[in-house]
């Protein structure tokens, strides 16, 4: 069973479309890196994954679980699942 799949995945910004059907898995142990270029989806797809975007199509399930697709939902899941930020310094050097 993967700990992380996504399932025809769409999040959009009002007319734009940013994540098109995504679908993936991501087994126990396993290494995945999201590569592609700025503006191609990947930090909105790990901030759906992390319920700090709420995904407007498909599905996204943690340990076996479809993730609520509400804010108190993912509330709960994010107590389970952390995430860095690529800019993690909150006033510039």
């Amino acid at each position: 069973m993967p700990v992380l799949a996504y399932r025809h995945v769409v999040k959009r910004f009002g007319e734009l479309k940013v994540l098109n059907g995504v679908s993936m898995e991501v087994r126990h142990k396993e290494v995945v890196c999201l590569i592609g270029p700025s503006g191609s989806g990947k930090s909105t797809l790990l901030r759906c994954t992390n319920g700090l975007e709420l995904i407007d199509e498909g599905e996204v399930a943690f340990e076996g679980r479809v993730l609520p697709r509400d804010w108190n939902g993912m509330r709960r899941v994010r107590q389970r699942m952390g995430m860095v930020f690529q800019k993690f310094r909150a006033v510039p050097a």
